[in-house]
């Protein structure tokens, strides 16, 4: 999982941020989510926080901060990252993300097996307008930590469909693809792990990781404040979904909240 991150974004068009620049952006939601690792059923409840911060060239955010900065306006990247327009119509962008790792320590089931370290992950991305509302983006990102993390790659299709200047909704479709390294630290069960805790091996190699669905919303009910939420559905898919660590192959996460930005 992607947690809390540093941001620095620039633009080749600073009219694409709100307040110019320098601004600013505070504010929480609620998600229930279920996860596909680990045995627990349950699903969770949690309040978020987060922010943005934005003095220059330079940008702190957390979550989906950048985007409900620029509600109804091209999306930034999460994380310590630039992005700017290239060969017209396309988009590249570059960003570190912390990835926070997993724990077992509160699952009764899988508890005594290693955990997930937190890492550092670069990501390149790029992307394009596939028309007025369609566009198209990929991404690769890798562990530079070296922490057994690996590499992902993602991409994915999205479309906006706006109902008014200040509210837009939009669908996504996606799917996600992980080397060895990466999905037999977050889905394997190896020969050491096993004999520690008298489990069997398992051992994956590079491959598609899941396929997810998305619908959100943000709404600017002033210059101000801006309203959010969706709902996303993710199916993990071959050998990372036949895993003996996955509890569900198919996961949810509902999200609401409210967000207060500078003008």
């Amino acid at each position: 999982m992607v947690g809390s991150c540093l941001a620095w974004g620039a633009r080749a068009d600073d009219s694409l941020v709100i307040g110019g620049d320098k601004g600013y952006l505070i504010g929480a939601s609620v998600v229930s989510a279920t996860g596909h690792v680990g045995s627990g059923g349950r699903v969770s409840l949690d309040l978020k926080p987060m922010w943005a911060f934005q003095l220059g060239p330079f940008r702190v955010s957390r979550s989906r901060a950048n985007s409900l900065m620029n509600t109804g306006r091209e999306r930034l990247e999460t994380g310590l990252s630039a992005e700017f327009d290239w060969l017209t119509d396309w988009r590249l962008g570059a960003s570190l993300r912390l990835d926070n790792g997993r724990s077992f320590d509160d699952d009764e089931v899988f508890r005594g097996l290693p955990d997930v370290p937190t890492t550092l992950r670069g990501r390149v991305s790029t992307g394009r307008p596939l028309g007025e509302r369609w566009d198209w983006g990929m991404n690769v990102d890798h562990d530079l930590l070296g922490r057994n993390g690996g590499m992902r790659l993602g991409t994915g299709v999205n479309y906006r469909y706006p109902l008014s200047p200040r509210t837009n909704w939009d669908f996504s479709f996606g799917g996600g693809w992980g080397d060895s390294r990466y999905l037999r630290t977050h889905y394997g069960i190896s020969t050491e792990a096993a004999q520690a805790t008298g489990r069997a091996p398992y051992r994956l190699g590079g491959g598609w990781e899941n396929v997810r669905l998305g619908a959100n919303f943000e709404t600017a009910l002033t210059d101000h404040w801006v309203v959010f939420g969706g709902l996303e559905v993710s199916r993990l898919l071959g050998a990372a979904a036949r895993s003996p660590l996955v509890g569900r192959v198919t996961t949810h996460g509902l999200s609401v909240g409210l967000a207060y930005r500078s003008k």
